[in-house]
C-alpha cells in the first residue's frame, strides 16, 4: 500500500496542472435519515483547475455537528491522464485520497483510488477501481467497485450514465447495489448554472442507517487562466 501511494504521489509531482473547466459553486443538501436525526448540509467550493477547496458543515438536528474542510490537487500528464491528492477533515478522522484516472484508449478511462481514514487508534483504508467509456463529447457510462472496511468489508458497485448536451448540461443516473442485498440510487442534473439532485442510500456510510438526500445549488464557470 505504501508503494502504491508513493507511485501516485510521484506521478502527481511529475505532472502538470489539469485543464479542467474552472468553477465555483454553492449547494444546500438536506439528508432525511431513518430515525429522524436529519442533517442540513451547506457546501461551498472553488475549483480553478489544478486544485479545489471545499468548505462543508454538517448541521444535525440532534448530536454533534461537523465542519469538514477539504483540499485537493489535480494534475495531468502529457497523455491527459490525471492524478489526485486530496485531504478532508472529518469529526473523528483525517481522510486522504490518492487516485488516478488513466486514458487507455480513444474512449476509455480506467480509475483507481485508495483512501486512508486516519483515526486515533487505527487507520482504515477504503479502495475502489473502475472504468468509464465516453461517446459524443460529454456523454459517458461507467462502473466502480468499492470496498470499505467499516462494516465488515461491505462491497458496493455504483453504475452510472451521464447524458449531456454540447454546452455540458447533463442528466446523470446512478444505481448502487451492495453486497448485503441493499440498493442505492441517484438522479443528478446540471441545467446552465443550476445543480439539482435526489439520492437514496441504504446503510449510509456503511452503517445500518438509510437516508434520502435532496440537493439544490448554483455552479458558476470561471474564466480560463491564460
Amino acid at each position: 500500500m505504501r508503494r502504491i501511494a508513493l507511485l501516485v504521489l510521484l506521478a502527481c509531482l511529475a505532472g502538470r496542472p489539469a485543464i479542467a473547466a474552472p468553477v465555483a459553486g454553492a449547494q444546500f443538501r438536506y439528508w432525511a435519515f431513518t430515525g429522524g436525526n436529519d442533517l442540513r448540509d451547506p457546501v461551498v467550493y472553488y475549483a480553478p483547475g489544478p486544485f479545489h477547496v471545499q468548505l462543508e458543515y454538517w448541521d444535525f438536528v440532534r448530536g454533534q455537528d461537523q465542519f469538514r474542510p477539504e483540499v485537493g490537487v489535480h494534475l495531468r500528464d502529457r497523455r491527459r491522464s490525471s492524478y489526485t491528492v486530496q485531504w478532508r477533515h472529518e469529526r473523528q478522522d483525517e481522510r486522504f485520497w490518492l487516485g488516478t484516472e488513466q486514458v487507455v484508449g480513444a474512449r476509455w478511462v480506467a480509475r483507481a483510488e485508495i483512501s486512508p481514514l486516519v483515526r486515533r487508534d487505527r487507520t482504515l483504508t477504503v479502495w475502489d477501481v473502475g472504468a468509464d467509456v465516453y461517446w459524443a463529447s460529454y456523454n459517458f457510462a461507467g462502473a466502480t467497485v468499492i470496498r470499505d472496511p467499516r462494516a465488515d468489508d461491505l462491497w458496493v458497485v455504483p453504475v452510472r450514465a451521464r447524458f449531456a448536451t454540447e454546452r455540458n448540461d447533463w442528466l446523470q443516473l446512478t444505481v448502487a447495489p451492495a453486497s448485503r442485498r441493499t440498493l442505492g440510487w441517484a438522479v443528478d442534473a446540471k441545467v446552465r448554472l443550476l445543480r439539482l439532485g435526489v439520492e437514496r442510500n441504504s446503510r449510509f456510510d456503511f452503517t445500518s442507517l438509510d437516508n434520502t438526500i435532496v440537493t439544490v445549488g448554483l455552479e458558476v464557470p470561471l474564466p480560463q487562466s491564460p
